[in-house]
């Protein structure tokens, strides 16, 4: 097991679905999705990212909801439609000139695996796929989509307060 200080995080990466959500795709019929984040993740997110940490989302569907929660909360990067996420992680490092050992990755299912392996710190929501928790440095009281992603901001904000 990693042993990463929650302090010295410089990018906290993220899954969307079952993440940022709770994992539930709605379509309407029409072309569209729609989804529904919580509002105190996006709190969190704000907060860290005014501390210098940055976020970024990897997640493997494209599409307008995501976007646009993403715009919103003025993510520092987004990567849509991506099923290499480990890769996508090293190149978030190479861009934003750190290492994977100062990642936070929070991941819900088998696609996340290979990301969580190489961050320095993996956290899982409480309601992730049992396989994640044998590599997870950190599980989340909270569900993906009900303050998950806020636990995990909390933890590196208090860190970085303590330093």
């Amino acid at each position: 097991m990693k042993v990463l200080p929650w302090s010295e995080v410089a990018l906290l990466a993220l899954d969307v679905d079952g993440v940022l959500t709770d994992g539930h795709v709605l379509f309407d019929g029409a072309g569209g999705v729609l989804k529904r984040f919580f509002v105190r993740d996006g709190s969190g997110i704000v907060r860290l990212r005014r501390a210098g940490v940055k976020v970024c989302w990897i997640t493997g569907r494209a599409d307008a909801a995501t976007r646009q929660r993403a715009e919103e909360l003025s993510i520092d990067r987004l990567i849509e439609g991506c099923h290499e996420k480990a890769e996508a992680l090293s190149r978030l490092c190479f861009h934003f000139q750190c290492k994977e050992e100062q990642v936070a990755y929070i991941g819900d299912d088998l696609l996340d695996l290979p990301a969580l392996k190489r961050s320095g710190i993996a956290c899982v929501p409480a309601n992730a796929h049992g396989e994640l928790f044998d590599v997870a440095d950190y599980v989340c009281e909270a569900a993906g989509g009900y303050g998950a992603v806020r636990e995990v901001c909390d933890k590196i904000l208090a860190a970085k307060k303590e330093d």
